[in-house]
């Protein structure tokens, strides 16, 4: 009756792992060679559908923004430091995205400049690995 209730046990146990205890790694193919910064820009945008003659009855939407000046630099900046030459710089594509690929695993300033202002986040990548960060205004 024990060695039932043991084999009971050990079954329950294996099959309660979860799905991603059992997946296998990610594609190495699929991998970044040493890692990647994936940048999205957007913009909450209201429309009011009467031209506010019928009070609140707009909606909101998300839009992305194209052409962001968007600077990396390494380490944790801030505003109040003296910014040094950055690393990168590039411009967000017409989707309102970036990717910033081949950087060593490291932590990184990036800081986002668009028309609506500017905004500064700070991640730490790791290797093989995209990070995402999304910069809303």
């Amino acid at each position: 009756m024990k060695n039932l209730l043991l084999f009971l046990l050990v079954i329950f146990g294996i099959t309660s792992c979860s799905k991603d205890s059992l997946d296998q790694m990610p594609d190495p193919k699929n991998q970044p060679e040493k890692s990647e910064i994936k940048i999205s820009v957007t913009y909450l945008h209201w429309t009011d559908q009467c031209d506010y003659s019928c009070g609140n009855s707009g909606e909101q939407s998300l839009s992305s923004i194209a052409n962001a000046n968007v600077v990396l630099y390494s380490g944790e900046r801030s505003d109040s430091d003296v910014l040094s030459t950055p690393l990168m710089n590039i411009k967000t594509n017409t989707e309102g995205t970036a990717l910033i690929e081949n950087i060593e695993p490291a932590t990184y300033t990036i800081y986002v400049d668009t028309p609506l202002g500017k905004k500064a986040r700070i991640v730490t990548t790791q290797l093989h690995r995209r990070s995402y960060i999304d910069f809303s205004f």
